[in-house]
């Protein structure tokens, strides 16, 4: 997150708050026509560029040599840096002087602006509209340049453990999901059973289209009380049926539009459970659809390994001891656990593609 300086003293500016950002961020000639300002050695926020828009290369690489991490725009200007972030994510994904732990802090902050976004339209209109899908699949399609550099689940290694919260968990999901399936292409082939014969353009919408089913998969939340959403403790069995409509009002967010079939599917079935025990209809094994059954796993390996208000992140092992069915072994803090339910788990995957997702996570070098 930002930092945020109030300026105190006499020679600050009075009353002004800033958020820092990295100089790796910043196109030379795009940046918005926002004022740029340095924190200086005596606590002064002192003007290094009047508009963002004409810092010059020369400028970034001076600032570069001199060793300064950040720069700093009046929190006035937010809307247009997280515009202007958004418009721009390409170019700064594929900018080969920003460091790849830079890029993931960026893509985060846009796809979860993304989300947002989506989410709020769709609460106010019902369903997805044009525009809420344009902008995911643009993001989706930029996230996957940086799903290509060698070093890009470095970072996603290091967001396991973090809190859960709905929007960046969806970041999380896409991430997860679109590096598990770059790195076994053959589900591709049964998630679109037409794939092998798509052109090059065609298997990327593909892709891009599951990266949809991920980041808007929990879409149906929307209708859900904040109350329900974020209690503090274990839900009512009123409370309970609520939440499990959401995967309906997911299905729902998307009819109308044009995005394949599988995505609808997947959005619908990403409750069920392999046993035959999920929710919202009880499907059971290999009548749920395979994209449906990745989330499942995907999903749930994010929620147990994030903090909430009620319990603290399951360790990364842990949580996929869990999943396979392993007994709790006594040196586990039984705070790390959700009860009852978690000692069920083991059926609820499909077991094929459990085992792939856990030779995946062995790529990551998570910690334990």
């Amino acid at each position: 997150m930002s930092r945020i300086y109030i300026p105190s003293g006499e020679l600050m500016i009075k009353e002004r708050k800033y958020m820092s950002i990295s100089p790796e961020v910043i196109i030379p000639g795009v940046m918005p026509k926002f004022k740029i300002f340095l924190f200086s050695s005596k606590g002064e926020f002192v003007l290094w560029a009047l508009e963002g828009n004409r810092v010059t290369t020369q400028q970034l690489a001076k600032l570069s040599k001199s060793g300064v991490k950040e720069v700093y725009v009046d929190l006035d200007e937010r809307f247009k840096y997280e515009e202007y972030l958004e418009d721009n994510l390409g170019r700064i994904l594929e900018n080969p002087g920003a460091s790849v732990g830079q890029k993931a802090d960026v893509f985060s902050k846009v796809s979860a602006s993304v989300v947002k976004a989506a989410f709020e339209t769709s609460f106010g209109s019902g369903s997805l509209g044009p525009e809420s899908l344009e902008r995911t699949e643009k993001m989706i399609k930029n996230a996957l340049v940086l799903l290509t550099e060698t070093k890009a689940l470095e970072p996603l290694a290091q967001m396991v453990g973090h809190d859960y919260q709905t929007y960046e968990h969806a970041t999380k999901v896409l991430w997860f999901l679109v590096a598990f399936l770059k790195d076994n292409p053959e589900l591709l082939e049964v998630i679109e059973p037409k794939y092998k014969t798509l052109s090059e353009s065609q298997k990327m919408s593909v892709l891009i289209h599951c990266g949809v089913a991920a980041l808007l998969h929990d879409v149906g939340k929307v209708f859900i009380p904040l109350d329900i959403l974020n209690k503090n403790g274990p839900l009512t069995g009123v409370e309970w049926e609520v939440v499990k409509r959401h995967p309906l009002s997911s299905l729902a967010m998307f009819l109308g539009t044009d995005i394949p079939e599988f995505v609808k599917k997947a959005a619908l079935q990403h409750h069920e459970d392999f046993n035959g025990g999920g929710y919202p209809f009880g499907l059971r094994g290999l009548s749920i659809s395979e994209l449906a059954r990745i989330l499942r796993i995907i999903d749930t390996f994010d929620a147990m390994t994030s903090r909430r208000p009620y319990k603290e992140a399951v360790p990364p092992k842990r949580a996929i001891e869990i999943m396979i069915g392993a007994p709790l072994k006594k040196k586990v803090d039984s705070s790390l656990v959700s009860g009852d339910r978690d000692q069920g788990m083991k059926e609820c995957f499909d077991e094929d593609l459990l085992k792939n997702f856990i030779v995946f996570l062995g790529k990551l070098n998570l910690h334990e």
